[in-house]
């Protein structure tokens, strides 16, 4: 398949009619027919708008593969929105209830905007190997909801842990992933000294 025959494929592919691509391209459909059937060929310049507007890649029209994806789109930290999040020490959370409590913010990071998250834990230990390392900045949001086997940050006697959350009849489960060392804890529904405080959304790894 030549290089007319995949502008025509990618095209169709992405629903475009020969006027739309033309006006796009500001180009007329003379033109474009024109590379569609081969006659012409559009510059490398062209291509890579083609490419752009077609969302496929340019090897993909140059025949050079036959995977259509694009390539990521790989943008510079200047290019990225931040915000600051505040980190706490994960090893004490405290009296009941003051957790997170801005007395215990150890530092503060930014993480992309757009990521869920409102603030960090510090983890300690390695009940969550291989997952999650001791060191390792466990990023929470009290809004995501809590689902069967979700990775959670939960307070038992002011001590933070993170474990997975399992929920049975009138107990619910807390499982390390190493959980050849770490047997399960399991926790009465109405334990008033136990509560989860937020989902990890994601994991920010200790930078050796």
């Amino acid at each position: 398949m030549g290089l007319g025959d995949r502008l025509r494929k990618a095209r169709e592919l992405r629903g475009m009619a020969v006027k739309e691509i033309a006006k796009a391209l500001n180009i007329s459909p003379k033109t474009w027919y024109g590379w569609e059937s081969g006659i012409r060929s559009p510059s490398p310049d062209m291509l890579h708008k083609i490419a752009r507007i077609l969302e496929v890649s340019v090897d993909y029209l140059l025949g050079l593969t036959d995977d259509p994806t694009p390539p990521q789109q790989l943008l510079p930290p200047w290019a990225v929105d931040l915000r600051a999040i505040p980190v706490y020490n994960g090893a004490s959370a405290g009296d009941i209830g003051t957790f997170p409590n801005d007395n215990y913010i150890v530092m503060w990071i930014t993480v992309p905007k757009q990521e869920p998250g409102k603030y960090g834990v510090i983890v300690h230990g390695d009940s969550m190997e291989p997952d999650i390392s001791n060191g390792d900045v466990v990023i929470v949001d009290p809004n995501l909801p809590i689902d069967d086997g979700c990775e959670v940050v939960v307070i038992i006697d002011g001590e933070a842990y993170v474990k997975k959350i399992y929920f049975q009849d009138n107990v619910v489960i807390l499982q390390s992933i190493n959980s050849k060392k770490y047997p399960p804890m399991i926790i009465p529904r109405r334990k008033t000294d136990a509560y989860v405080v937020g989902r990890v959304a994601w994991v920010l790894k200790k930078r050796y």
